[in-house]
């Protein structure tokens, strides 16, 4: 009883604290109370309301006889390490060149008596030698483990130069291990993988969906105009909020540009038999995107769609009276456009939030998903007059209107109109005078379609956009000098 009442004044009263360790950017360790009596001990190996908010995926655990060393691993998510039986002297070395300790390494001993927890960042590279016989780790993993994904480092690479305890003909390692690449020859994928990941330093912007339709433009834009960008992980879905805002509280950026969403698969007639996935991706996922930001002070670039409106008798075809972004759509003829519509309404009430209205998008580089690549594959084409995206002309302005901080909707189209046919004819003449198609008249309908003209004059009034037909005009002619 004396030993208990002991233990329990001198129990520390406050949750652990993280200590950082300065020789590797964004590491750190936590020494853990431990409450023992003679039975044994009890300690937390990790609370979600007391350590740092990560998010963890896998746990697993690793058991090495006296004298195995294992490493150098380089994984793209971070590892909370703590020995549970034994002694190790772990290591880390910083393996992101954008990092401000890149190459620097700490060593330090981990064993059930010391109860010391590391925490090893993403790309770090990380390996261990065991101090003594059953020797048992265990690993907090923010990722799950898939092959491929890792980069080995030779452990006795005299350009890391660690000062391992004992010489290295002393140590049993795998052969994987012994085979390991230099850091020589392994510094330009290491480059390549900072580049594209960022994971040791802040940014300016980040980009979501960054490897679809939208995202590929917008990405490398940001790389011609030489911004400070990273791209989000695949892996981070939309609806994973807590994930997503990890990375941004990493980066820390000031903009983000949201480029993920779903159009259907393969067009939007999916989204009628899909209503539920299209409300999570379309609705709830660009919300999620949008509070993370504003909870940060992020500005956060969202696309819409412009195809909200359709003619009527205010508004006519050929009139050049636009709609507005302050015109109530009169568009609900398929679920995709209802809820844009819907997403609309509710990012009103988001004032770090810029909402781009994309119509009919063309993209000069001729991206699978661009309008006029899908135009090309049909043998007979409809033409009615309304507004298009072209997107070398236009998204090259979303940086700029990120960083004057303009919010709300914005009609995101060329100004003036054109029709199918029309772009059609000027790819012929530009491009390939051998296509050929056949024009036909429009099917007559009651049931309106999204075909509109919208005034642009809000987004005129900071920018000069060239009219679609010119704008159209000269994608084609840089995709025939690139031909060449």
């Amino acid at each position: 009883e004396d030993y208990v009442k002991k233990e329990a004044k001198t129990a520390p009263k406050r949750p652990p604290v993280p200590k950082k360790e300065e020789l590797v950017h964004q590491s750190y360790s936590i020494d853990p109370p431990r409450y023992g009596d003679p039975r044994g001990y009890f300690q937390e190996l990790f609370n979600i309301d007391t350590y740092p908010q990560n998010l963890y995926q896998q746990v697993s655990i690793s058991r090495s006889q006296r004298d195995v060393l294992r490493g150098l691993h380089c994984s793209p998510y971070g590892k909370f390490v703590t020995c549970v039986e034994g002694a190790i002297w772990d290591v880390m070395v910083d393996l992101r060149v954008d990092s401000p300790t890149f190459l620097k390494w700490y060593g330090y001993v981990l064993s059930e008596e010391n109860k010391r927890q590391m925490y090893i960042p993403p790309r770090c590279g990380h390996g261990f030698y065991s101090m003594k016989d059953n020797s048992k780790i265990l690993y907090m993993q923010e990722g799950c483990y898939r092959p491929g994904q890792d980069v080995e480092v030779y452990p006795f690479d005299t350009d890391i130069n660690l000062d391992w305890p004992k010489p290295a003909k002393e140590y049993i390692l795998s052969q994987k291990d012994v085979n390991a690449k230099s850091i020589k020859e392994l510094m330009p994928y290491l480059r390549e993988l900072s580049a594209k990941e960022k994971l040791g330093s802040k940014v300016d912007y980040v980009v979501m969906g960054a490897t679809g339709f939208f995202g590929t433009k917008v990405v490398s834009i940001l790389k011609e105009q030489k911004k400070n960008f990273a791209c989000m992980p695949q892996s981070v879905r939309l609806d994973n909020r807590k994930e997503m805002e990890k990375y941004l509280d990493k980066w820390q950026p000031k903009y983000v540009i949201n480029c993920a969403g779903t159009a259907g698969k393969p067009n939007i007639g999916w989204c009628e038999s899909h209503q539920a996935e299209t409300i999570d991706i379309n609705v709830t996922g660009q919300l999620n995107v949008a509070e993370a930001c504003r909870k940060r002070n992020i500005h956060c670039t969202l696309f819409g769609t412009g195809c909200l409106y359709y003619y009527d008798k205010e508004h006519p075809a050929n009139s050049g009276r636009g709609y507005t972004e302050e015109d109530p759509p009169n568009f609900t003829g398929n679920f995709y456009g209802r809820m844009r519509i819907a997403l609309e309404d509710l990012v009103k009430s988001y004032p770090n939030v810029l909402s781009l209205r994309v119509a009919f998008p063309i993209d000069g580089h001729m991206h699978p998903r661009s309008l006029v690549a899908k135009l090309l594959k049909y043998p007979k084409i409809t033409s009615t007059p309304t507004s298009y995206t072209v997107m070398d002309s236009l998204f090259p302005l979303i940086p700029s209107m990120a960083e004057k901080g303009l919010t709300g909707i914005y009609n995101f189209t060329n100004p003036g109109v054109t029709t199918n046919g029309d772009i059609l004819r000027m790819y012929k003449k530009i491009v390939d005078p051998s296509h050929t198609w056949e024009d036909v008249a429009t099917p007559q309908s009651s049931v309106p379609r999204a075909y509109s003209e919208l005034d642009v004059s809000k987004l005129l009034k900071d920018f000069k956009v060239p009219p679609v037909a010119k704008a159209i005009t000269l994608a084609f002619e840089a995709a025939k000098k690139r031909e060449a």
